[in-house]
């Protein structure tokens, strides 16, 4: 699991100052560059192996609503990962201040290798440490 702590900004926010589902899509896909970069994966160097991520689904679930200008923390954890397999299942969880959930974003997707316009197995170092 990797956590990480965010504040709702200006711009996630609607008119009535809820966060929308956009920032939601935007804060997931940050924690995970974030951990990436963390153990290694920095964009420079999937550029230079010519790798990165593909997604194929994305789904969020409210269970309560952010506001602007308050303090939020994500988990990203591994669901399921077979390393024969392609896909990648990840879940983040958003939770406020109080440890109150307040949403969940699941995201799968594949790592694609750009000079052989193929779909590849994950890492196992990422594996690894998601599973850590």
């Amino acid at each position: 699991m990797f956590r990480k702590i965010y504040k709702v900004k200006g711009e996630d926010v609607n008119d009535f100052m809820v966060m929308q589902d956009i920032a939601y899509h935007k804060y997931a896909s940050s924690i995970l560059e974030t951990f990436l970069f963390e153990i290694g994966y920095s964009k420079q160097k999937l550029n230079t192996l010519k790798i990165g991520l593909q997604k194929c689904q994305e789904e969020l679930v409210h269970h309560k609503p952010l506001m602007f200008m308050q303090n939020f923390f994500l988990n990203l954890e591994l669901l399921d990962s077979n390393n024969n397999e392609r896909e990648i299942s990840i879940r983040t969880r958003f939770f406020d201040t109080n440890n109150g959930l307040c949403a969940i974003s699941f995201i799968k997707f594949n790592w694609y290798d750009h000079y052989n316009k193929k779909m590849i197995a994950p890492p196992k170092r990422m594996i690894k440490h998601l599973l850590a």
